[in-house]
């Protein structure tokens, strides 16, 4: 394994809306490069599928990727399947994904990561993350704590979309 280093990590300690490794020091920076791999992606490549199960996390350490999320529309006739691009994300912007995966080793992909040009992945395994937070309890919960922080912004952002559409869909059926 490749392991990926301290400065490279080093990016992630910052972000939108939060570092992942937001807090750790230099020789805790260090231990989690020793647990992470790089991998290569060509463009076009497939990183993570949505909906299938994970147990890995990226970050995205040179490239760009293409986020998109499928879309279903029910109707009494037929189901209508689509993809919508969410984002496009440069290196530059720190991004990582995947990260529910580290607490849960099955967790569900909520979006769809492939790479738009040549890209570089730093891979951290379930398994690895928790032997490391097992053994250094501080990265564990710095992490597990950034991470949870990221998913209440996620959790909010949901509640305002949702609280959005039924507010459409109330006006669309009281307006017939």
């Amino acid at each position: 394994m490749a392991a990926v280093s301290r400065d490279e990590l080093r990016r992630f300690c910052e972000g939108f809306p939060v570092g992942i490794f937001k807090g750790l020091n230099d020789a805790q920076l260090d231990k989690v490069g020793q647990v992470t791999s790089r991998e290569k992606y060509d463009s076009g490549d497939l990183i993570i599928q949505d909906g299938d199960e994970g147990d890995t996390m990226f970050l995205l350490l040179d490239g760009t990727v293409r986020i998109t999320k499928k879309l279903f529309i029910k109707s009494a006739k037929r189901i209508g399947e689509g993809e919508k691009e969410i984002i496009k994300l440069p290196s530059s912007f720190n991004p990582y994904f995947g990260e529910l995966a580290l607490f849960d080793p099955n967790s569900l992909r909520t979006a769809t990561v492939s790479a738009s040009d040549p890209s570089v992945c730093g891979v951290i395994q379930n398994k690895d993350f928790l032997d490391l937070a097992n053994s250094d309890h501080d990265i564990g919960y710095l992490v597990l704590k950034n991470v949870l922080q990221k998913q209440v912004g996620v959790i909010r952002k949901s509640n305002e979309n949702i609280l959005n559409l039924t507010t459409a869909l109330s006006f669309a059926l009281s307006a017939r």
